[in-house]
């Protein structure tokens, strides 16, 4: 399902403010006093510990009234929730990393602002004077794109998700901000939470100030949508960070598309239009290799299958890739240009 939704739409301002209100009648939301640390520039709260980085301008205590999400509440079931559902968060690391964060106590976490501080936002349905923040608004797209109490069959059919594919810098917003939201909704959680790494170029975190981006859109405009595409996928070992250089790329490129896969094509394809009229034959090799090809090419559709729904698309790759070696091996056996 596709779908670019703008959290100001009127569909997701409904979403959000159903979703607050049903929370707030079941009791898990409460109005409670908050001091702390608070950056102008940024329109939030921070740590002590961020504002000693240095990293945040105009920050000045606040004290004020605000409601509280009792988030605390649903730490138990989450733990629980993720022991008995081993692949809820992949890979394996992030879900350790997830269950150690929760062996601490959890806090309950604060979903709104003022109007007279912050006028932008989704007013509370309960609470005029304030505006929800963040974490109530932002996450609930996914359901609102989806037809949450809009479109109850579009929703049932995409919901709940196979996978959440987010970056390993937002998993616990994803992997324990959001599922307590579900539950305390009473909607039911993704199957599945992956967290994949970052694309570094020259082993570093891209960025601006190292002048180190790479421009995507300069790369298809270059060599097409499907080489970058591939490469991508074929690059990176999802759950893992990985490294651009345009010399992998090129390398990837005429290896893999223009040598493996792209002789294979130009062979076959030569082979049909000279002897077939370009037709494929009925006719099959019952030679000793050629079962073997055919046996070996309906075992990796299952292999590369298998590799997908484990989120394994490096592996699918390379598997397929091994089986388009052995057939290019295999024409230069047989040669039947001959």
């Amino acid at each position: 399902n596709d779908d670019f939704i703008r959290t100001t739409e009127k569909r997701h301002v409904a979403v959000v403010q159903k979703i607050l209100q049903d929370v707030f009648d079941s009791g898990d939301i409460y109005e409670d006093e908050y001091e702390g640390l608070y950056s102008i520039s940024e329109e939030r709260f921070i740590t002590e510990k961020e504002a000693e980085s240095g990293d945040f301008r105009d920050i000045k205590k606040i004290k004020e009234k605000n409601y509280f999400f009792k988030m605390s509440q649903y730490q138990q079931p989450l733990v629980d929730h993720i022991n008995k559902n081993p692949k809820f968060i992949q890979p394996e690391h992030r879900k350790n990393e997830v269950l150690g964060f929760l062996k601490k106590p959890l806090g309950d976490l604060c979903i709104s602002r003022p109007k007279s501080r912050l006028n932008w936002g989704i007013e509370l349905p309960f609470d005029s004077n304030y505006v929800t923040y963040v974490w109530f608004d932002a996450l609930i797209n996914y359901i609102t794109a989806v037809g949450y109490n809009v479109d109850e069959d579009g929703f049932n059919k995409y919901w709940p998700a196979n996978y959440h594919l987010i970056g390993k810098d937002i998993l616990t917003t994803h992997s324990v901000y959001w599922p307590t939201m579900l539950m305390s909704a009473k909607i039911p959680l993704p199957l599945g939470i992956f967290a994949h790494g970052w694309w570094l170029s020259g082993e570093s975190k891209m960025s601006k100030s190292l002048g180190n981006v790479v421009d995507p859109l300069g790369l298809i405009e270059e060599y097409g949508v499907d080489p970058v595409r591939y490469y991508l996928m074929r690059e990176m070992v999802l759950g893992q960070d990985a490294n651009f250089t345009m010399e992998s790329f090129i390398k990837r490129y005429n290896s893999d598309l223009a040598n493996d896969f792209g002789n294979l094509l130009s062979r076959v394809s030569n082979l049909l239009k000279k002897f077939f009229d370009g037709k494929i034959p009925r006719d099959e090799d019952d030679s000793p290799e050629g079962i073997v090809i055919k046996e070996n090419g309906i075992k990796v559709v299952s292999d590369v299958w298998n590799h997908i729904e484990s989120m394994r698309v490096s592996e699918a790759i390379e598997t397929t890739l091994q089986y388009i070696r052995s057939v290019n091996k295999y024409m230069e056996t047989m040669a039947p240009w001959k």
